[in-house]
């Protein structure tokens, strides 16, 4: 299990100051829930815009309140043996306070027989001992121990803006065109079709270059394509390639059922890129919401590289979130389920 830095912002007047705590967990996500259980704070949103910087961390915007969480996982601590001291070393003199070491002591030469040894110089007046300085203070083990710190010197480095909220207003105006729109899923002749026109309206709204609805087979625990838009659309379609639940940002978003808005997909360690790979296509940032009905994961839909080269934004995942819900009930009502293929799946 690895450990991670989590940074949760302020969020007057309940938590005054950002807090950075150090929690075990097994992905960046769980540090998340674990660092928000640690504070007494509810889970976070159930969608997150998602980008990996440079340096590996992950900044998590939740378009809920527009907090931004900074996730990093920490390196491995190594653990160096102090050099042993060479053989017969003589043991050093310490210097008390401050003072040179006092010189050896010398024990005088009696006089010779028959003269009086002269009187021993009075001693010097003693000096009052000097005042010791108080010791600074010693540095906590937060590396060894889960440790809470208020870090204000960093709060504004780790929670600025990443520049991917959207106003409330456009996320409301979206909903409410969609209103109509998805009506007509549930009306279509064939299911299918139903979740060829929910694809349609995600990447139309949306305005991404390609798009891809996967279902959950439960007893293979994989993901299947059963309806994919886009340049390498077919190719894709006749590989009949599968991703394993857990594996790359779809797998992830569907075994955790969160939401999921990633800038750049290349430097996310998550991304799975055998399907890419396989059809020949650049994936440069990634939007997946999952599809749930009755509280299972059924499914999951992708969208894939938004026009312009800009990045998902909150009015982006809050549409898709929508119609993954639309999806869901028309996967339920209509039984669907994943169509098996001939060709095996990739492993890497």
């Amino acid at each position: 299990m690895a450990r991670f830095e989590v940074h949760i912002p302020a969020a007057p007047p309940r938590l005054a100051y950002g807090l950075t705590l150090r929690v075990d967990a097994g992905h960046w996500l769980a540090a998340l829930k674990a660092g928000l259980q640690r504070i007494g704070e509810s889970q976070a949103s159930a969608n997150a815009l998602c980008d990996v910087q440079e340096d590996g961390s992950i900044h998590v915007t939740d378009p809920d309140n527009a907090r931004v969480f900074r996730i990093a996982e920490l390196p491995e601590p190594t653990i160096t043996a102090p050099p042993a001291p060479p053989p017969y070393a003589p043991a050093p003199v310490l210097a008390v306070q401050g003072r040179p070491p006092p010189p050896p002591s010398v024990r005088p030469a009696p006089p010779p027989p028959g003269l009086v040894a002269p009187p021993p110089p009075a001693p010097p007046p003693a000096r009052p001992p000097p005042v010791p300085a108080a010791a600074p203070p010693r540095p906590r083990p937060s590396a060894q121990a889960d440790a809470v710190e208020q870090a204000p010197h960093r709060v504004e480095a780790w929670a600025a803006p990443i520049g991917r909220r959207a106003r409330s207003a456009d996320v409301d105006d979206a909903l409410a065109a969609l209103f109509g729109a998805a009506a007509e899923l549930g009306r279509a002749s064939d299911p299918r079709l139903g979740l060829e026109l929910a694809l349609d309206l995600a990447m139309r709204t949306t305005g991404c270059e390609a798009g891809s609805i996967l279902l959950v087979d439960p007893e293979a625990r994989v993901l299947t394509f059963e309806v994919v838009r886009g340049p390498s659309a077919e190719q894709l379609l006749s590989l009949g390639l599968e991703v394993p639940m857990g594996v790359g940002l779809v797998g992830f978003c569907a075994q955790e059922n969160v939401g999921l808005a990633v800038s750049d997909a290349d430097k996310d360690p998550r991304f799975y890129r055998a399907v890419s790979e396989a059809i020949g296509y650049r994936t440069r940032s990634i939007l997946c919401a999952p599809i749930v009905q009755g509280g299972v994961v059924r499914g999951a839909l992708e969208l894939l590289n938004k026009g312009g080269g800009r990045p998902f934004d909150e009015r982006d995942l809050a549409v898709l979130a929508y119609l993954a819900t639309q999806a869901g009930e028309l996967v339920v009502r209509a039984g669907l389920t994943p169509r098996r293929r001939a060709t095996p799946a990739p492993t890497s």
